[in-house]
């Protein structure tokens, strides 16, 4: 097919996955001529933009073009630069020069200057009746008529295929086997079937076994680098691309962020609440956690519950890389909350009585590490493990892991012998 007018990159790699996406995509441009495509860090957005402004060459006799904003504080230019027009131009200006031309406009990366690109959209669609455009960023613009693409992690069988696919492009020896295809569907459900994620961990395996990936996703920071020159920077770093995010949120934001970090799994509003107790004003949870909602740094889940992406989590459990301490610092009582320790008399049982191993373990269990990487930590077997965590729960009348944390983070990190 006949590529037209327009700059879009070429595509040097497959597009794994996303059909319902796309589909929903052409419909919402099908209907409208604004559109946001949202979603958390290494979703996927630009890439899904790309690809249906490919698809839609067709319709836009104009050209499909592209204008990358995250280096920029001016959207203006820099879309006047992608369109080949003159840099002096204002918005008005720009859609005047489209008013006759049905072209398809990306403005990419948009969430650092919300305002500036929603006042240039607004005059391109006033000035350029037969322009649409397609906008992505963690949060939508909020103008009229504009439709929202919401993109979720991939599903497990589109990130194990996508891995596949991205092992296979950097070692060709490389294929999914009965010993492997278990191995590698844990490593995408560890990287919460981010893209990114899942891209930087695939070009691994040129140098590394997948289990022996699996095993150094503990340190994902420093693991998923990646090497090319050719993307972003933030693109090129999961840590790059969760703190675009993170530097984008005010203090409350970035409290609750915190707060919320150490609520492992879903949760719900009163759960919410209840990690801020002390720390955060009680009326001022719920608009904080939609503004976290608003920008894709806490997902939706059915049923009024909310869940933190674990790469979100680590972040916001160690938000300037020093050492980890749990966000929640004291035991909190009452329906859904963590309950007090106590000893079978009814007293309560204070940490230090745990054994030096149980302390171990309930210490690694507040840094995220699972049963079996505890056991790769502490060279024990997972069975060990899992008899350590069944002792410490009993120990402390404790109902999960998250309540382990908030119980060891108020305790004095002392040990029976």
């Amino acid at each position: 097919m006949a590529r037209g007018p327009g700059n879009l990159p070429v595509d040097l790699s497959s597009f794994v996955g996303r059909a319902e996406e796309l589909a929903e995509g052409l419909r919402h441009l099908t209907e409208a001529r604004i559109m946001t495509v949202t979603g958390p860090a290494g979703v996927g957005k630009t890439r899904t933009a790309l690809r249906l402004a490919a698809r839609l060459r067709r319709r836009f006799a104009g050209g499909t073009w592209r204008a990358e904003l995250s280096g920029t504080a001016d959207p203006v230019t820099a879309l006047a630069e992608a369109l080949e027009l003159p840099r002096s131009l204002s918005a008005r200006e720009i859609g005047a020069a489209l008013r006759e031309r049905r072209p398809l406009v990306v403005l990419d990366t948009c969430e650092h200057i919300p305002g500036e690109v929603a006042a240039l959209a607004e005059d391109l669609l006033a000035e350029a009746p037969r322009t649409a455009i397609v906008v992505t960023g963690r949060r939508p613009l909020g103008l009229p008529g504009e439709r929202v693409l919401q993109l979720a992690p991939l599903p497990l069988t589109s990130a194990v295929r996508l891995f596949e696919d991205r092992a296979m492009a950097v070692d060709p020896r490389f294929a999914l086997t009965p010993a492997t295809s278990p191995v590698v569907a844990e490593i995408c459900g560890r990287l919460d079937g981010l893209p990114l994620a899942i891209e930087l961990a695939a070009t691994l395996v040129r140098s590394m076994l997948a289990r022996d990936l699996l095993e150094e996703l503990k340190h994902r920071f420093t693991l998923l680098t990646g090497v090319s020159r050719t993307v972003l920077p933030r693109h090129r770093d999961l840590r790059a691309a969760v703190m675009w995010s993170y530097d984008l949120c005010d203090a409350e934001q970035r409290a609750l962020w915190a707060l919320l970090a150490a609520l492992a799994g879903s949760f719900d509003l009163a759960d919410a609440r209840t990690a801020c107790q002390g720390h955060l004003p009680r009326e001022r949870v719920a608009p904080v956690l939609a503004k976290l909602v608003e920008g894709s740094i806490v997902l939706r889940e059915p049923g009024e519950r909310y869940r933190m992406l674990e790469t979100y989590r680590r972040v916001g459990l160690e938000p300037s890389g020093g050492p980890w301490r749990p966000a929640v610092q004291r035991p909190l009582r009452g329906g859904g909350r963590l309950p007090s320790p106590r000893q079978p008399g009814g007293t309560a049982r204070p940490a230090g009585t745990l054994s030096a191993r149980e302390l171990q373990v309930a210490k690694l269990i507040t840094e995220g590490l699972s049963n079996p990487e505890i056991a790769v930590r502490l060279d024990i077997a997972k069975r060990t493990v899992d008899a350590h965590v069944r002792n410490i729960l009993a120990k402390g009348g404790l109902a999960s892991r998250t309540q382990v944390a908030a119980w060891v983070a108020e305790s004095d990190y002392q040990s029976s012998t």
